[in-house]
Order: C-alpha cells, then structure tokens, then sequence
C-alpha cells in the first residue's frame, strides 16, 4: 500500500468523550495569527458518532496554509502523518492537498474555532470510501494551572491534586505539541510532586514522569475541552513498583 494513501482510511472506530464538537464556535480562533494552532477533526457521518478522524497542527499566513495531521491507528492500517499546504479562495474557504488526500474547511475567514468541511482520498477503494464531511475544532492552549478532586483506587489517597503545565507554541514532526510541567498528588495519598512531560494532540493529553527507570512513575492520560478550561483524567497512574500501582480519575479545572 502506497504511504501517501493511508491518511484517509480513518474508520469511525473510537470517539472521545467531550467531543470538540459539542463547542458552540462563537469564540475567536487564533487560526490566522501566523502561529501554528491545535486542531481536532471528527466524521459527522459516522459509526459511533463524532468519531475522531485525524489530530494536528494547521498554520496560516495571510491566504496560504501549511498542516501536519496524523490518522487514528486502526486495525487494517496504521497511523499515517501527512503534511498539507493550501490556500484560502476569494469566500474564505480552505483547500488543503497531500499526497492523494483534500482536506477543505469552508469559512475559515470567519475566526471561528469550529469550522464544518469535506475531506476527500482517491486511488485507494477504502480510502475513497471514507471520505466524507467532517468538523473540525480548534483547541485552545493548554498553560495554567489545574486543580480538582480526583478519586482514587484506594479510597484514602482521593482528594485534590494540582496540575500546572506549559504547551510548546512550536509543534513536533506528528501535529502534536509537547507539554511540560508538574503534577501534585492529592496530600492524603502522600505522593508527593513530580515532574511531567508529554504531548497533546487536538483533546488528547499523554503525560509522564521523565525520570529514569524500568516504568514511569507517573502516567497520566486525560483529556482537554476545546477551551482548555478542563482537563477529565481518564488515567492516572503512580507505579510504586510494576505491579503495586495506584490509579486515579476525576476532573481538573483551570484556576
């Protein structure tokens, strides 16, 4: 299978919860400020709904467009990051080619951070099966500080945890940005404060603890609104040994 065509093979088969779709798009994207910015694009005519297409970075420059989106991994065909460029036409619509694959959003022009469009793959019976329309939703930096309750697998160690975390303004080879920061367990559980990095990619937060060793100490694996007011931890996890782990869940929000 040629590389170029397997983008668009993006089969609804996973859907985040709190879809990016579910925000209004009455706020301002910061889509045409020069910086690249982080995107999250759904299939509106799948199975489940709203299933997450494809995440990353889209950057413009007065009408030209350049963007790194990476697929969903799926069982018959891999994750596949393509690079675009494009255009904004005369009615404020973008068309972004790669190879074998358009990607529009229709009304770019208007600023705002959620944008209807198609995308589109040729040459490959599958590919060209799955294209569709979909939405697209900026979101927003993730910079501040978090704060919430999160309940723990042993009852005890609940309580509030502290986040604070920086979002990189220059995006990796994938269309995500890397996060760095630090992660304070609930006092209770007597965890203490460590180190995090990671990436997000449109919702998805995937963070650890970088320090040396056999496992993380620490893993986090959440997910953002497209505000970046939220962050819902799906997985949290501090590894006293391999198999002596503690895990938390619960809801972050920014102070």
């Amino acid at each position: 299978m040629k590389p170029g065509l397997r983008f668009a093979l993006l089969l609804p088969v996973t859907a985040l919860a709190g879809c990016a779709v579910n925000n209004p798009g009455s706020t301002t994207s910061s889509i045409q400020s020069g910086q690249p910015t982080n995107w999250e694009v759904q299939w509106t005519n799948s199975f489940p709904p709203l299933a997450i297409a494809a995440t990353g970075e889209l950057q413009i420059n007065s009408s030209q467009a350049t963007g790194t989106f990476t697929s969903i991994a799926l069982p018959c065909i891999p994750s596949a990051t393509e690079n675009f460029t494009g255009t904004i036409d005369a009615s404020g619509n973008l068309t972004l080619d790669a190879r074998f694959i358009t990607l529009q959003l229709l009304d770019v022009a208007s600023g705002n951070t959620v944008l209807s469009g198609t995308l589109t793959g040729g040459g490959y019976l599958c590919q060209a099966g799955m294209s569709g329309p979909i939405i697209a939703t900026e979101i927003a930096p993730l910079n501040g500080t978090y704060t919430g309750t999160l309940t723990a697998s042993t009852e005890s160690d609940s309580g509030q945890a502290t986040l604070s975390v920086t979002q990189s303004t220059t995006p990796n080879a994938d269309g995500s940005f890397s996060l760095g920061g630090t992660l304070t367990f609930p006092p209770s559980s007597g965890l203490g404060t460590y180190p995090l990095s990671g990436t997000i990619s449109g919702e998805g937060i995937t963070v650890y603890d970088p320090t040396p060793g056999i496992v993380p100490v620490v893993s986090l694996t959440a997910s953002t609104n497209p505000a970046a007011t939220q962050i819902t931890v799906s997985d949290l996890a501090f590894a006293v040994t391999a198999s002596d782990i503690v895990t938390f869940t619960g809801t972050l929000t920014s102070q």
